[in-house]
């Protein structure tokens, strides 16, 4: 069954839930039953570090969605939400060797993902802008993502691309594999800030944690504050006014004063998931405001709770020089996930957060169990 794991997890980046939200819905179904099939023939054991914020999380599931205000806008969030979980199980249960395998498929497949950026960079703008231009389609957005060339395939936005790309590349710079040049280069191309700013400061972190290849860390790190400083340039001298960093930071300030809002109506149970609907977004631009809104106080508590519970795991296992190189990557790319989900949405959208879920089991480290899961 790991074989066919693996491979749910290398096509899960690939279909987009914001460009094909029915694909999206039948894989996330498919993935709850595979997954919970695999649990339930396993029967892996999770380590009793995550058990209770696991349980508290689940029952805070229930009850948002038992008091939803929309039950049927709250059903394709509990796929994904039961998938994250039932992966996050498994990947934490299983041995070293095989957490080896589940971060190089997802490593593959950010390579894979980085081709088809790069392709669309080389070739793909072109018709696409024309294309949109022709059919009515042309939202001032798109048109400038299109115009200024940032890179977006296969996901929606480029600031998907970006913090799926950002996720990954922790990973890849662990291993010392050529894989971060093709990675690095669609990450840049994205001209994600957001991206920039979060890798950076994982990058600081990984460094610190390895104790090792300082000096490339540092230049890889210069080299990204460069281009990060020079986005923010050439954004701030854009004529269009949505494309100015001034205008991102003021619609976030007000997405999270409405999300605020939502929370103070609905503080334990929050409105159920799914239905956190903003005058100008479906999203909150803030995955933790998100959560306490829709999952209510014990959703977000019990979330904290988990992460925390894998890093003091990581943290006390980088003690251990088996396991030191392998969690220091593990813990940038945990850390590159959560400080970019504090200014974006990736959290909820399930073809970058499967990994994710996938790597945050993977840092907890059981050196008892040895048993594989093939």
């Amino acid at each position: 069954m790991f074989p066919i794991l693996l491979t749910f997890l290398f096509i899960r980046p690939f279909i987009s839930s914001l460009a094909f939200p029915y694909v999206n819905t039948i894989y996330s179904i498919a993935s709850v039953i595979f997954l919970g099939a695999y649990v339930f023939y396993k029967k892996p054991v999770l380590p009793k570090a995550v058990i209770f914020p696991v349980i508290l999380f689940f029952l805070a599931l229930f009850v948002s969605v038992l008091f939803s205000q929309n039950k049927l806008n709250s059903l394709p969030e509990v796929y994904n939400y039961v998938a994250g979980i039932l992966l996050f199980f498994i990947a934490a249960s299983l041995p070293e060797e095989n957490k080896r395998l589940l971060i190089g498929i997802i490593i593959l497949s950010g390579l894979v993902i980085s081709f088809f950026a790069l392709y669309q960079f080389f070739f793909g703008f072109t018709r696409m802008l024309n294309y949109v231009l022709n059919n009515d389609l042309a939202l001032p957005f798109v048109v400038e993502c299109l115009q200024r060339k940032r890179v977006f395939l296969p996901f929606a936005t480029p600031n998907v691309l970006g913090g799926y790309l950002a996720l990954v590349l922790p990973l890849a710079i662990g291993k010392k594999s050529w894989f971060i040049l093709p990675i690095s280069a669609a990450l840049l191309l994205t001209k994600s800030l957001g991206a920039l700013f979060a890798l950076c400061c994982a990058l600081i972190i990984y460094s610190r944690m390895s104790g090792r290849l300082k000096k490339e860390i540092f230049i890889y790190f210069i080299g990204l504050f460069i281009v990060a400083a020079a986005v923010f340039i050439s954004r701030s001298a854009a004529q269009n006014e949505h494309t100015l960093p001034m205008f991102s930071t003021v619609m976030r300030l007000n997405y999270w004063q409405e999300t605020f809002e939502i929370i103070r109506a609905h503080p334990f149970a929050g409105v159920g998931p799914g239905n956190l609907n903003l005058v100008m977004s479906r999203y909150s631009h803030n995955s933790y405001l998100q959560i306490w809104a829709e999952m209510g106080t014990m959703g977000l508590i019990s979330f904290i709770w988990i992460v925390s519970a894998v890093l003091r795991s990581c943290f006390i296992n980088l003690k251990n020089p088996l396991y030191k190189s392998r969690i220091a990557a593990l813990v940038a790319a945990i850390l590159v996930f959560l400080i970019h989900n504090f200014l974006d949405f990736t959290f909820f959208l399930p073809e970058v957060v499967f990994a994710w879920w996938a790597i945050l089991g993977s840092g907890l480290v059981n050196e008892s169990r040895e048993k594989g899961c093939d």
